[in-house]
């Protein structure tokens, strides 16, 4: 009997379930309305600009060269190659014209060369008491051999060529083999100093341009009084180097082999419109700039002037105190 009870009672709640997954989703939420998509406020678009002003502005040229001196003499053996006995002057000494700087090892040939020299004095008395003509010949042969002597002994001793003052001495040591027309010594003129460049652009610089030279943070002024067009015409294959003379005040001796930087002013304006270059734009032929006008973005045509490395000139297209768009 009971077991019937629980049949009846199975069988029942089964058919509910059954009739209610019949009925729907009966156990599931309903569905939530659709909203409408959220919008957006665009923000002001920002730029950056930049005010159009009056300020001066130059072109100008920069070259960097050395100081040298435009007077020197390099001083070097001739003859042969020998053993140095020594250099006798040192980097910043002055020196005369004709002075000793240098010789090699040649005792032997200064004892011929003496000897030979007696041996000329002693023909010399022998044809003066003969006159004959075969003393005459001996004396001449004997003059000829000291002549090769004499050269030969020359050839070991280098002299300075011109007064001035001693700016570079090779480093050698007493017996150390030197070669014929190597520098062993160079002689300057202290009194003119000048800086020497190589330029690229040979059309850079022409005689008589005026000029300033930064030396070690200092300046000075100069004018040019050399170009490649001179040195091409003189025959120089280079023809790339300018040559500038101080006019005033001077780098010292000391100063010599330092940096010099030659400035020329190419061209200048004084209260012009200025504006920076990387904001100039071009198409073709056309030259032009983004003007913020009324709060709206602008094409504004313009002519330029001159400009360095940053700048530029605006000769017309814009006023003063105008907005070029930077960004």
């Amino acid at each position: 009997m009971r077991n019937n009870l629980m049949k009846i009672i199975t069988a029942a709640v089964l058919a509910g379930t059954i009739s209610a997954l019949a009925s729907g989703c009966y156990f599931f939420p309903d569905e939530e309305p659709l909203l409408d998509p959220p919008t957006l406020d665009v923000a002001d678009v920002v730029y950056y600009t930049y005010t159009v002003a009056r300020k001066d502005i130059m072109s100008q040229t920069i070259q960097s060269g050395y100081l040298v001196s435009g007077v020197q003499s390099d001083c070097f053996f001739t003859k042969y190659t020998g053993q140095l006995k020594n250099i006798y002057v040192n980097p910043g000494d002055f020196v005369e014209e004709g002075q000793l700087i240098a010789e090699m090892n040649n005792g032997a040939i200064e004892h011929l060369l003496r000897t030979q020299e007696l041996k000329v004095e002693l023909a010399q008395l022998n044809y003066n008491n003969t006159g004959s003509a075969a003393d005459k010949l001996q004396l001449e042969i004997e003059q000829s051999t000291l002549q090769q002597y004499q050269d030969e002994y020359d050839g070991g001793h280098v002299y300075a060529n011109m007064s001035g003052q001693v700016s570079f001495v090779k480093t050698l040591n007493p017996g150390d083999t030197v070669d014929p027309y190597d520098v062993i010594v160079t002689i300057v003129d202290p009194e003119k100093l000048c800086v020497r460049a190589t330029v690229e652009n040979a059309g850079d610089f022409s005689v008589d341009d005026v000029v300033t030279v930064e030396v070690n943070g200092d300046y000075y002024d100069g004018i040019v009084v050399r170009t490649p067009k001179e040195e091409i015409a003189e025959g120089d294959s280079e023809g790339n180097k300018v040559y500038v003379e101080f006019t005033g005040d001077a780098p010292g001796f000391g100063y010599l082999g330092s940096i010099g930087n030659i400035t020329k002013i190419k061209a200048k304006s004084e209260n012009t419109l200025v504006i920076p270059k990387h904001v100039i734009k071009t198409d073709g032929d056309r030259t032009y700039v983004q003007v913020l006008r009324n709060d709206e973005k602008v094409e504004a045509d313009i002519e330029t002037g001159i400009s360095n490395a940053v700048e530029i000139e605006i000769l017309s297209g814009l006023s003063e105190g105008e907005e070029v768009i930077v960004k």
